[in-house]
């Protein structure tokens, strides 16, 4: 299959565009602003403060865009903030995102993950400027089969822990909006999904999530440690996920009826690989040799070991497809962090890797 590059066409498209981020001080949140920096839209972000040490922080993210420091569970001021600007696109990534997080403090992560969905979709009925809203949820929304397959947009949709459990009721939540409020007779709002899978890239600064740990552990030149080496988890590049974000929004923007939908944003099959073959990978264009590694113990979370997306739906039916392999992102990874090491502001390294994509 040839290479549709929508990332030409997502250049192209959101050019002086007005677009709403929600969650823009997060990781993947940091990424997506510095892109459609890059690509000149008109931007504003809604989110809770950066944490210290975050990209958003290190590259300055409130520079880069219109920055708006709020709780999507604050309906006012996420309202206020919505219709003063206006967007054309609304980009919905606020959520509560660590899964041992969510185990810990469920009542918070559904306060923010179905009420700040609602919240949004409330403001979004009062703002008649929004074309297109796409909603990112997770790869967990699906039942857990445990069979080893690969889900698709038809599978069931279920969730036995916090975080995948609200992750599937913001679809239902969305779903509901679409067809009672946005996407009607009255108005002409297209409404998607977008059920991504695990993203890598630089800059992530949280050291429980697992590349940064592994980065962490070649810095101390020490056997990495692992939960579960041989779990199978979908690998994709962040420039990957965002353009296939951006692709959606874009295209249901331009004909809301035809591609308002669910979506799956994952690699191809080559991208899902064992955890213990991405470490090995990663320590060759590191160190060119393999430190080891160690087993420690698992969450108190049951985590599933079936984690592959199918996106035979997007590849057939958007123009988007991955275009990244797993070794071109395994390598900017480590650059991204080498370049860390020695000095270089997150900001230029961010912007070199986002121009060479796009």
């Amino acid at each position: 299959m040839s290479i549709k590059k929508a990332s030409q066409k997502n250049k192209e498209f959101y050019k002086r565009k007005k677009i709403f981020v929600t969650g823009h001080t997060g990781f993947k949140g940091a990424w997506l602003i510095a892109v459609l920096h890059e690509v000149d839209a008109d931007t504003m972000g809604y989110a809770l403060a950066a944490e210290p040490g975050s990209l958003f922080e290190k590259i300055d993210g409130s520079s880069l865009i219109k920055s708006v420091i709020g709780d999507v569970r604050d309906f006012n001021k996420l309202k206020e903030a919505l219709c003063s600007f206006n967007p054309e696109i609304v980009i919905h990534l606020a959520a509560q995102a660590n899964v041992n997080d969510c185990f810990n403090n469920p009542k918070y992560t559904y306060e923010t993950n179905l009420m700040g969905t609602v919240n949004l979709f409330e403001a979004i009925r009062a703002c008649e400027s929004v074309k297109s809203v796409l909603v990112v949820t997770t790869d967990k929304v699906y039942e857990n089969r445990g069979d080893g397959g690969a889900y698709n947009e038809k599978d069931k949709l279920g969730g036995i822990e916090p975080y995948s459990s609200s992750k599937a009721c913001m679809e239902f939540i969305t779903d509901t909006y679409k067809h009672s409020y946005l996407l009607t007779d009255k108005r002409h709002v297209g409404v998607s999904t977008a059920r991504a899978s695990n993203v890598i890239g630089g800059g992530d600064h949280v050291q429980a999530r697992l590349i940064p740990s592994i980065l962490n552990s070649f810095v101390r030149n020490k056997a990495v440690e692992l939960r579960n080496p041989d779990q199978f988890r979908p690998w994709q590049s962040v420039l990957d996920a965002l353009n296939g974000y951006l692709s959606i929004a874009r295209l249901t923007y331009e004909a809301p009826e035809r591609y308002s939908s669910q979506w799956n944003i994952g690699p191809l099959k080559k991208g899902i690989r064992t955890v213990l073959e991405v470490v090995r990978k990663m320590q060759h264009y590191y160190y060119k040799r393999d430190v080891g590694y160690v087993k420690t113990k698992t969450f108190s979370v049951v985590e599933s070991k079936t984690l592959g997306l199918d996106i035979t739906k997007s590849l057939e039916q958007l123009d988007w497809e991955p275009e990244l392999s797993l070794d071109q992102m395994l390598r900017d990874l480590v650059e991204f962090f080498k370049q860390q090491q020695v000095g270089e502001s997150e900001q230029s390294i961010l912007m070199k890797q986002i121009r060479k994509f796009f």
